[in-house]
């Protein structure tokens, strides 16, 4: 059931229609009413279809009582800072531009939904796959907020996002500018970070020869990742129904995963890939496929932007192919070899390719544009996406965030798409499927939390094996490097 908005409130807030804060400037203003936009984030506003929506669905739950009033007052006074968020996607003469919405207006896109009682966890999950579905309006700037109240013991914001408007990174940064670190909340957002007063890094210029260089080393990626034959022949690559689900678990203790990293000289995404590995092979074990000799791939993020310039927005990240190890039955071993795999992929100029990749498809027709992505997608069956957010807990309207959940879209042929996501010393895992390639997404989401329990009790036991230092000159046996 939709909220009714007081009078005053729809008063107050016509004013901020397409004034938001720090936008007094008549030029800055005019500049903001159209812009190119990138072929790269043109593709992935065209990659929408009826069965894979590019929404970036985020939940964000809170404690304490609901404000709607002093919510929808800050959302109004923040969000427009970046312009992507009163602007809707146009064509001219076939080039995509952003142009200002002027009739934009904030209760277009905040809204609230009692539901009447206390909201359970399942109730809350089975609601945001209801939304997940449903198609962002293209007449309007591509984003929305549903607040729904009395969800255990505070209330929750389904954050969507087109994802042309934003990565991963950027919409961290957007939640960083709509929050603040501490409960004295203000009207407007502190300075620090604030997207009209932040400074873009600029990379040094390279030589001509180089660039060719580049350029080359990142066209034989592009044609050898196009030439790769797909991968293992699973249900994970089942015909897509457009039938989605969105699962989490309850959250992980960052500083148990930081300790599995350490212990082996890892990174935290080595951990994700290799617990997610052998999630994967149970999974498929549990329901009659041999995963001895295939090969799984997956389509792992790997972020090219420097942090400073989050605040563009835009989407600025590649993808690298990764075989992942399902056919290792050790722990420790699939760890390593997650590892070995992840490093040598990120040396090389795949990233850069596919970010390539994905600013030509932005060019081609749009049914060009799908068949090449097809083309791509079918090498692989999941997506996997790790995201660094916010390091502190974080305030709106004066409520303290308690969790913060992400579920990222899957493209083309591929419907399976876990992600991990960091906040407040916490790290949240999700899982986004076609329930016909996985019709039990809970059990998937079960055995990740499993293998992250068996990566703790076997790098334990690995770090308290490894021989001490040898003495008088003897050699001490080492165990085989991480990397």
């Amino acid at each position: 059931m939709k909220h009714p908005i007081s009078a005053p409130l729809v008063a107050e807030q016509q004013e901020h229609r397409v004034q938001p804060d720090c936008m007094n400037d008549a030029a800055q203003a005019a500049q903001n009413m159209q812009s190119a936009m990138t072929r790269r984030d043109y593709a992935w506003y065209r990659m929408d279809t009826n069965r894979n929506l590019m929404v970036i669905n985020s939940i964000l739950l809170f404690e304490g009582p609901l404000d709607m009033a002093r919510l929808i007052s800050t959302v109004a006074h923040r969000l427009p800072n970046y312009p992507r968020f009163t602007q809707k996607v146009v064509t001219r003469r076939g080039k995509p531009y952003w142009t200002e919405d002027l009739a934009f207006n904030i209760l277009n896109h905040v809204k609230l939904e009692k539901i009447g009682h206390e909201v359970t966890r399942q109730e809350l999950q089975a609601h945001l796959t209801v939304l997940a579905h449903v198609p962002l309006d293209e007449n309007r700037p591509l984003w929305e907020m549903t607040v729904i109240d009395q969800v255990e013991g505070g209330y929750a914001i389904v954050f969507r996002v087109q994802h042309c408007i934003t990565d991963g990174l950027g919409l961290v940064h957007v939640l960083n500018h709509l929050t603040d670190d501490n409960d004295s909340h203000g009207r407007s957002p502190a300075a620090e970070g604030h997207p009209h007063r932040a400074q873009p890094v600029l990379h040094p210029v390279c030589s001509r020869v180089v660039k060719g260089v580049s350029w080359l080393k990142i066209a034989a990626h592009v044609t050898r990742l196009a030439l790769l034959l797909p991968d293992a022949k699973t249900r994970l690559k089942a015909p897509l129904a457009g039938n989605k689900q969105l699962v989490w678990l309850p959250p992980l203790a960052m500083d148990q995963v930081r300790a599995m990293a350490k212990r082996m000289g890892v990174t935290l995404n080595d951990v994700w890939v290799a617990a997610v590995s052998a999630a994967l092979r149970q999974y498929l074990a549990e329901r009659g496929e041999r995963v001895e000799g295939k090969s799984i791939r997956a389509a792992v993020t790997f972020n090219l932007r420097e942090k400073a310039n989050a605040f563009q927005l835009g989407n600025e990240f590649g993808l690298v192919a990764v075989e992942l190890p399902t056919d290792l039955d050790d722990a420790v071993q699939r760890l390593r070899e997650s590892s070995r795999r992840m490093t040598a992929i990120k040396k090389s100029h795949q990233p850069r390719a596919t970010m390539a990749f994905l600013s030509i498809a932005g060019c081609l027709p749009r049914i060009l544009q799908r068949f090449a992505l097809n083309l791509f997608t079918s090498k692989g069956s999941v997506v996997l996406t790790n995201i660094e957010g916010p390091a502190r807990p974080r305030y709106l309207a004066g409520s303290r965030m308690t969790d913060l959940i992400c579920w990222v879209p899957q493209a083309g042929m591929i419907g399976v798409g876990l992600a991990f996501i960091s906040y407040a010393g916490q790290i949240q895992l999700a899982l986004f499927v076609d329930t016909d390639m996985v019709p039990d997404p809970e059990r998937l989401m079960t055995l990740t939390q499993d293998a992250f329990a068996e990566l703790e009790r076997a790098t334990r036991a690995s770090a308290e094996h490894v021989p001490a230092p040898a003495a008088d000159g003897e050699l001490a046996t080492q165990l085989p490097s991480a990397a």
